[in-house]
């Protein structure tokens, strides 16, 4: 360990699938400048969210404790004032944390104008403030306005399109193309992921030589709608890049949503047939998907950049993750919810610290999203607070074989479907449990990575589940919740 405290990012992307990277196998999408951090630093092929929805999984990331605990069991629960955070540890050991980009960790869109609108006093621990969100307001918007009236009237009517068409009941939704994929006019230094960019090259330009900065820099794409500028938009061919994964009948054996989503007869915000959709739409989509990751990479580089020229890249450690994948069209589905298959649950997980983190290696052990917090907190030097669930990752990165976990738990209570969930996923099967249902899911990961049957009900199968769903059961008694902190007998 070093005997110098980094400075620390930690970059993430909204929705963005583990396997959208060159540095993950991903051969037809362009992201050097992320990959150049993987190719630098460490990376993690099992590292897995606690939540498939935003909100709670962030909340996860900044407190290293499960939903249940934290309290953030869904979208639209704001973080208690009471959960201590990664940023709150940080600035009270002598770090200037800031806030850029999508944090999400209270409500989002409108009638609020900013993200923090609804914050507690202390801001969670940051001290600096630049953020924005999935409908395009905050302080990105008004700053927008200033520089360029004609992007602003564009980018607002994106922003009330999508809180529109996300509300929207199936007959009223926008089937005039793809769902959610629509052109942008604007130009792409006007950008969210451009402007996301700028605060965080601003911050470290500005950063004190004797006080280290945490920066959480959340970049809101590439969650939908699904909306590039030029030269992004027309970037990638929709009908040459690769097809969504499935297979005919396979969601026959899941647990109905699977099937009612398909077919818009769901219950979450995004209501679609996407029996409808050919081929080369859901090449529409992939194809803004990825451009939209693309422009994300293109200003990651502009940050790595402004390190180097800052002469601090050797003293910064660099995490990069996402908050949950999106299914684009594998298995028929689209978005994110109550599907726990890996392109949703399953997380990049990079890490970069020159000299002290192993250049270009990777590590194949099982972690999760509760480990992020103890992992920068020992890089720091700083102890974790009580309470905290996670277990540091550095003791893997030092090559330690026996460090990782068994298994990691991914939960959701999923109140817009009317449903409980509770996933164990091992290096050899996937559990899931829904509460009070006669259905759930089983998966040989070895030999069906996709995930297409379901053996839940298979009597060849009854001794492991038996013994998945002991250990599902163990693991939810391990992390019943620590605090408050017992300070007596009696």
């Amino acid at each position: 360990m070093a005997d110098r405290r980094p400075n620390i990012i930690l970059f993430m992307c909204d929705q963005l699938r583990f396997d959208a990277l060159g540095c993950y196998g991903n051969n037809q999408i362009h992201t050097p400048n992320i990959d150049s951090i993987a190719l630098n630093g460490s990376t993690f092929d099992n590292h897995f969210v606690q939540n498939p929805v935003c909100s709670p999984s962030r909340c996860t990331v900044l407190t290293g404790r499960y939903p249940k605990n934290h309290g953030t069991r869904d979208n639209g629960i704001p973080l208690r004032d009471s959960e201590i955070t990664l940023a709150e540890v940080l600035r009270e050991n002598g770090y200037q944390t800031a806030a850029i980009g999508k944090m999400h960790i209270t409500t989002q869109f409108m009638p609020k104008e900013d993200e923090q609108d609804d914050w507690p006093r202390d801001c969670y621990g940051f001290d600096i403030i630049h953020t924005t969100c999935d409908c395009k307001t905050g302080e990105y918007l008004k700053w927008l306005r200033e520089v360029s009236p004609g992007d602003y009237e564009e980018v607002k009517l994106q922003g009330e399109r999508k809180a529109r068409e996300d509300r929207a009941s199936a007959a009223d939704k926008d089937l005039s193309g793809p769902p959610q994929v629509y052109p942008s006019k604007i130009d792409p230094l006007c950008h969210q992921s451009h402007w996301i960019a700028d605060r965080m090259i601003d911050l470290i330009r500005e950063s004190e030589p004797d006080r280290p900065f945490f920066a959480y820099c959340s970049f809101v794409d590439p969650h939908h709608p699904f909306d590039p500028p030029e030269p992004y938009a027309s970037m990638y061919d929709p009908d040459t890049l690769a097809k969504p994964v499935g297979m005919e009948g396979e969601l026959l054996d899941k647990p109905p949503h699977f099937l009612k989503a398909r077919t818009a007869r769901g219950y979450s915000n995004e209501k679609y047939d996407y029996r409808k959709l050919t081929d080369h739409q859901w090449g529409q989509v992939k194809a803004a998907y990825y451009g939209m990751i693309t422009l994300v990479d293109d200003n990651i580089g502009r940050v790595l950049e402004a390190l180097k020229q800052r002469g601090i890249e050797k003293d910064t450690l660099i995490m990069f993750t996402n908050d949950h994948g999106e299914l684009l069209g594998d298995h028929g589905l689209l978005f994110k919810g109550p599907f726990h298959y890996d392109c949703i649950i399953k997380a990049p997980m990079i890490i970069k610290w020159p000299g002290v983190i192993p250049q270009g290696s990777r590590y194949s052990q099982i972690t999760e999203h509760t480990d992020i917090m103890p992992t920068l907190l020992e890089y720091a030097g700083v102890r974790p607070p009580y309470g905290v669930q996670g277990c540091s990752m550095a003791p893997i990165l030092r090559g330690d074989k026996g460090a990782g976990k068994e298994y990691a738990m991914t939960e959701f209570n999923c109140y817009d479907w009317g449903l409980s969930v509770k996933t164990l996923t091992g290096r050899d099967y996937k559990l899931t449990c829904y509460a009070g249902e006669e259905f759930g899911e089983l998966y040989d990961r070895n030999r069906d990575p996709e995930e297409f049957k379901n053996l839940w009900n298979d009597e060849a199968y009854r001794d492991i589940k038996v013994r998945m769903m002991k250990k599902l059961m163990d693991r939810m008694i391990e992390t019943e919740d620590p605090l408050p902190l017992r300070i007596g007998k009696y």
